[in-house]
């Protein structure tokens, strides 16, 4: 009976769960995507203007997007979000996906790709294609370095054909990829490309995610740089120029943004336009994702969420964090027509510079280092302060500490030459350095040596004569002295 009542309990709350949609954006798409109709998104009739003198001033209602995430690169740290867990379509921002699997597991170099029927017919008559020719032979860095510029989807198909076997075994790989990533259950890939399906589908949060292991891939972050490509030619095309629509990049267009450095477009009707941008500034790099905006509202919304992020992170180094407090030390034995009386200020020089320390943060963070620098750093001093000192002397070994990057050495050098004063005694240094270059194992001889000794023997000579005056001289006392001797043997 009991196990009968909880079997009802247990349809019940599924017929209760099937009777709502999973998701407001999903549940419309039950008609194929070329019949859905895109609807451009508005500024909400109360929503405050953007203000592009105040950047830092960033609101939800100032983005056409539905949905927008903006993080740090190297952190991953997020910096702004607006329905950031919200399950949306990606389109062909998919594509980032595909490609970074294909950078990292493909031999690119060698491996060759044929391009089969399949891959090119499947593609729906409005999606995008690079194109390709079935039986068409390219190098998979070609073939990937195409299919990003262009969007092409028969580009996206033959990787994943030659990776996996199959768009269905490589949708796999990709869910697998996604979630060694991080990413959560709310995101499903069904295809390579992006083509619409209602079981694909991710979140901006996640795609973030994805576009930040990517852009780490030297080669990935090369190829969303280009707005255009040449592919060599095949066994079925001659050379040709592949030129995609990333006006954020180009130049002369009146979306070009000069710090953006990628990544990918994506639009369908049911996606909406579609954009996850990166940009560098100042030794900052930032990843943003708008999914579902306008086609101008996509480099907009990028643009407004970099801003804002530039406002929120800086990036310093060891070196300028020290040179806003430089160490100032006094220096012994100088001359004394020195006008800064021995003050000397100590530039810093890194032992290794092309060990990169960087650190990168909001700014209260790098506020705090700024006001605790000598409790992240130590300072082994390696010489006397005593003038003579020459510009560029080292003085001292400076050792900063990170959390993230270990340690790294700098040298703290003299700023300007301090002179010693004229008869000043010998350092120490001198005195050791005079010895060790002194070939006579024995002490040198000098008249100077003597002086000291001499000085003490005629001081005691004196004394001793004076104290043989004085006996002579004593006076005697009147009188005859008892002899108290006798006088106690008595």
């Amino acid at each position: 009976m009991r196990c009968r009542t909880a079997r009802r309990t247990l349809w019940l709350l599924l017929l209760l769960f099937l009777s709502f949609p999973p998701h407001p954006s999903l549940a419309e798409e039950t008609e194929p995507e070329d019949t859905v109709a895109y609807v451009a998104p508005r500024y909400a009739a109360d929503a405050i203007p953007w203000d592009s003198t105040h950047p830092e001033l960033l609101e939800g209602d100032m983005l056409l997007a539905r949905s927008a995430i903006l993080i740090e690169a190297d952190s991953g740290d997020v910096l702004f979000e607006k329905n950031a867990d919200e399950m949306m379509f990606p389109a062909s921002t998919t594509k980032i996906l595909t490609a970074y699997i294909a950078l990292q597991m493909a031999d690119l170099e060698n491996d060759i790709v044929t391009v089969s029927d399949e891959a090119v017919s499947s593609v729906p008559p409005t999606y995008a294609k690079i194109p390709l020719s079935p039986g068409e032979e390219i190098g998979m860095l070609d073939l990937v370095t195409a299919t990003m510029v262009k969007s092409g989807n028969d580009g996206a198909n033959a990787i994943a054909e030659f990776m996996s076997g199959s768009t269905e075994q490589f949708a796999v790989l990709m869910n697998n990829i996604a979630g060694m990533l991080g990413c959560s259950s709310l995101t499903h890939f069904t295809n390579p490309s992006g083509v619409h399906d209602e079981n694909h589908y991710t979140t901006v949060r996640d795609m973030a995610k994805i576009a930040q292991a990517a852009m780490k891939n030297e080669v990935f972050a090369s190829i969303v740089r280009k707005t255009s490509c040449d592919l060599p030619a095949t066994n079925k095309h001659p050379q040709r120029s592949v030129v995609g629509s990333t006006f954020i990049l180009d130049s002369e267009s009146n979306a070009f943004y000069p710090y953006a450095t990628g990544v990918k477009t994506g639009f369908t009707n049911a996606a909406g336009y579609c954009f996850v941008g990166s940009a560098t500034k100042g030794g900052v790099d930032l990843i943003s994702v708008v999914f579902y905006t306008s086609e101008g509202g996509r480099w907009s919304d990028t643009r407004r969420l970099m801003e804002y992020g530039f406002t929120q992170i800086e990036s310093i180094t060891p070196e300028s964090l020290y040179a806003e407090s430089p160490r100032v030390i006094d220096i012994a034995g100088f001359d004394i027509n020195d006008s800064r009386h021995g003050e000397l200020t100590l530039g810093i020089r890194a032992v290794d510079p092309q060990r990169d320390m960087t650190v990168v943060g909001r700014r209260s963070t790098i506020d705090m280092l700024r006001e605790n620098f000598s409790q992240i750093s130590t300072i082994e001093w390696t010489r006397e302060f005593r003038a003579p000192i020459h510009i560029g002397d080292v003085m001292g070994i400076l050792t900063f500490y990170s959390e993230g990057k270990g340690s790294a050495q700098y040298e703290l050098v003299a700023t300007r030459s301090v002179a010693a004063r004229e008869n000043a005694p010998p350092t120490l240094e001198q005195i050791v350095a005079y010895t060790q270059a002194d070939e006579n194992p024995l002490p040198r001889f000098s008249t100077d040596l003597l002086v000291p000794p001499g000085l003490i023997a005629a001081a005691l000579l004196l004394l001793r004569r004076w104290r043989r005056h004085t006996r002579r001289v004593r006076p005697k006392l009147p009188g005859k002295m008892i002899d108290t001797r006798k006088r106690l043997i008595r």
